[in-house]
């Protein structure tokens, strides 16, 4: 491995402006870079789909060896992410403060080239390498939803580089994501002169959202656990009761069953809000994405194990609440793990990465291919 390859990789790739919807730069950067190392490279469609300007990268390096294996990563970055000015100190990157670093997830971009780089610079054997770099990660996982399942056989093996904590693990499990938005309807009047005659939708979401607190199913509800309410939003001007009023939020969790109980109960708390106060409601759910959860003695977890080992790291698997392109992929047939990277403080100005992290993230991508090949 190429360890200041890999550095310029990753700064290039900070430096590239990438917000969601506007991944074409570094998909062209990758492009580039996969097929200097002799991928076959196509961009899909998803792009026209979803309104991003490219879609999804899908590159293949011909294997050595039977099988097959695949490590993802997703190209767009939360904003700010415009003119990332990376710094190094004292073997960390940081942005420059002004900006997200970019982190998330170009570690895991940067990683991946530079693993396909080095097994066609070491040789040896490797399985048909299978790399995603998916845009509209960030706005819940929209290129992955729109990836075509004919890139992928049941059972195959799919690392999604893109979790936070030391280089080594790997979640097992994330939640199905539900999110909801709530037209509450009053009937308007004057504030000063007929109140009596009004029917506040503001009000109407106010006892909604306080009947949610009161029954336990707003924040966190449980263990891999959560909802939340995202927005409010109405009323006309101060002197007119509100005749409507919009409510958008979600709820997650790990469990289908938990899921769909607090799902059921903020619904309820909605519509016997609304019926209270003589308001109307209409509530809209959308299934975001799946969730999933892998055995700790799966196939895939004991690979997992196995090369991390072999790279020098302790494997440790966990649970999470955040979703992934992973929650999109499993619905394709693929066994998906998410690899932790080292990212830290992603989402923010602070976020900063490990030069070591990174090197490691290449390390372990490599290892897993090796095992790939070995137990194929």
């Amino acid at each position: 491995m190429n360890e200041q390859r890999l550095l310029d990789t990753f700064l290039d790739l900070v430096r590239l402006p990438c917000p969601s919807g506007r991944e074409a730069r570094a998909a062209a950067y990758c492009k580039d870079a996969l097929e200097d190392c002799g991928c076959t490279v196509t961009i899909d469609d998803a792009g026209d789909k979803i309104g991003s300007d490219t879609g999804n990268l899908y590159a293949e390096l011909a294997g050595t060896v039977n099988g097959t294996i695949i490590l993802t990563a997703h190209l767009d970055c939360v904003q700010p992410c415009e003119g990332v000015n990376p710094q190094i100190v004292d073997g960390v990157i940081y942005s420059d403060g002004t900006t997200v670093l970019g982190g998330d997830d170009k570690v895991g971009v940067a990683a991946i080239i530079e693993a396909v780089r080095t097994l066609v610079e070491e040789g040896g054997a490797y399985p048909t390498v299978k790399v995603i770099f998916s845009v509209q990660e960030e706005t819940g996982c929209r290129g992955a939803a729109n990836f075509s399942a004919a890139h992928f056989e049941t059972g195959e093996p799919c690392f999604v580089f893109d979790d936070a904590g030391d280089v080594g693990g790997a979640c097992l499990a994330a939640p199905y994501h539900y999110t909801f938005r709530a037209q509450f309807t009053g009937k308007a009047s004057h504030a000063g002169v007929a109140p009596q005659e009004g029917i506040s939708a503001i009000e109407a979401a106010s006892l909604a959202v306080e009947t949610m607190r009161r029954a336990g199913v707003l924040g966190a509800v449980g263990e891999y656990c959560a909802s939340n309410i995202g927005t409010i939003s109405g009323g006309s001007a101060n002197n007119v009761v509100a005749p409507s009023c919009e409510v958008t939020g979600e709820c997650r969790a790990v469990d289908a069953a938990d899921v769909e109980r607090v799902r059921a109960a903020m619904d309820d708390a909605m519509r016997g809000a609304a019926a209270q106060l003589g308001a109307q409601v209409d509530v809209a759910w959308e299934l975001e994405y799946p969730g999933f959860k892998i055995a700790e003695d799966a196939p895939i977890v004991q690979m997992f194990c196995r090369a991390a080992r072999a790279a020098g790291f302790k494997p440790r698997t966990f649970m999470s609440t955040g979703g992934t392109d992973a929650n999109q992929y499993v619905k394709l047939g693929v066994d998906p793990l998410v690899v932790s990277t080292g990212m830290t403080k992603f989402h923010s100005v602070d976020e900063c990465l490990k030069v070591a992290d990174l090197e490691n993230t290449a390390r372990l991508a490599c290892a897993l291919v090796r095992e790939r090949a070995r137990c194929s």
